[in-house]
């Protein structure tokens, strides 16, 4: 039998008895294995000294231990703290992750995706950009099918359900709750703000809107949209400039941000303009991340649980990487947190 030094896989799995990719999945911590052929594994493992090396244990399962991760800006905190805790959690399990920032390039995207082949990573998550259109730029679909052959590619996204698993956000339940808590605070006018119904996930959230503003018998004149291609302070202002100029009489008491900078420019710009927030009007954004704490009122947000969702996505990337079948489409759902910058339509407290 081989030394310690030398101890492969292979040579425990033929004295526990089990197959090499067995042997893997307890090293690696990844995929189910049975209480008895974990212990089998362990004792071998344990009477041998056992230490595999980074290196040699991506050679002896074939694979290279990292995941591929693209963002569109890593300055976004959604972004930012989406990556955090996938690494986190990856690093459990003794992966590590490469972060590209793509700049919402799509010739830099698949530039970046195809060093990340060349990196022979294991799997490739593409966060926000082409996966988000409903209209998805042809080369880019042609590009990531041939990388789809080879590596499995996971989005957060909706689209490509022939090219990519998808481990997404579902704000809708979300969206009602906030909405109904809202409206029993006496708000009757309502705007959503940001982003563009291009990207499927602004558009899931305005429909979602729309629809629990209808159950609720809300005049279509009092739900507003207002769409602008923008996803930083700067949209948020905009819109309320948009609002202002095309609703002075009879301005929103309710507006809901497509992000968290987005909602928070809409705040700056509302006070500016002489309004109290929440006394006078409420702002609500999406996403739920360490800004919405550094906002002033703190802001109210909707949005995941980050720890669950990176466990979510892991969980996913394990069983397909050791061959187990997933659904294309897993969804996380997110909650609604109320916080200071929500109160009651025009100080009726």
């Amino acid at each position: 039998m081989n030394s310690k030094e030398t101890l492969t896989i292979y040579d425990i799995a033929k004295l526990s008895g089990v197959s090499p990719s067995t042997v893997s999945r307890v090293i690696n911590n990844s995929g189910y294995v049975g209480p008895e052929k974990r212990e089998k594994v362990l004792k071998v493992i344990e009477e041998n000294e056992f230490r595999p090396n980074a290196l040699a244990q991506g050679l002896s399962t074939r694979h290279s231990q990292t995941i591929g991760m693209l963002v569109p800006d890593v300055i976004n905190p959604f972004f930012a703290t989406t990556f955090v805790t996938l690494e986190k959690e990856a690093q459990k399990y003794g992966y590590n992750v490469i972060l590209c920032n793509y700049s919402n390039d799509n010739e830099t995207t698949i530039r970046q995706i195809e060093i990340l082949r060349q990196k022979q990573v294991d799997v490739i998550l593409q966060v926000g950009g082409p996966t988000d259109l409903y209209d998805v730029p042809e080369d880019y679909r042609r590009q990531m099918q041939k990388i789809s052959e080879q590596i499995p590619l996971f989005t957060n996204g909706g689209t490509m359900g022939d090219v990519f698993n998808s481990v997404r956000v579902d704000d809708s339940r979300a969206i009602e709750e906030m909405i109904i808590d809202a409206y029993s605070l006496g708000h009757r006018r309502f705007a959503m703000i940001g982003g563009s119904e291009k990207y499927i996930p602004t558009r899931s959230k305005q429909l979602a809107y729309l629809k629990i503003l209808e159950e609720l018998n809300v005049p279509e004149e009092n739900r507003i949209i207002c769409d602008y291609d923008n996803f930083d302070q700067f949209g948020g202002k905009s819109c309320i400039e948009i609002l202002a100029r095309d609703y002075s009489d009879d301005m929103p008491t309710l507006y809901v941000g497509i992000n968290e900078s987005v909602a928070i420019g809409a705040c700056k710009e509302l006070m500016r303009r002489g309004n109290s927030v929440p006394y006078d009007v409420s702002v609500v954004g999406f996403d739920n991340t360490y800004l919405s704490g550094f906002s002033t009122p703190e802001l109210t947000s909707i949005g995941c649980d980050y720890e669950e969702y990176a466990k979510t996505l892991m969980d996913a990337m394990l069983k397909v990487l050791n061959g187990e079948s997933i659904d294309k489409e897993i969804l996380v759902y997110s909650r609604y947190t109320r916080k200071a910058s929500m109160g009651a339509a025009m100080g009726l407290y």
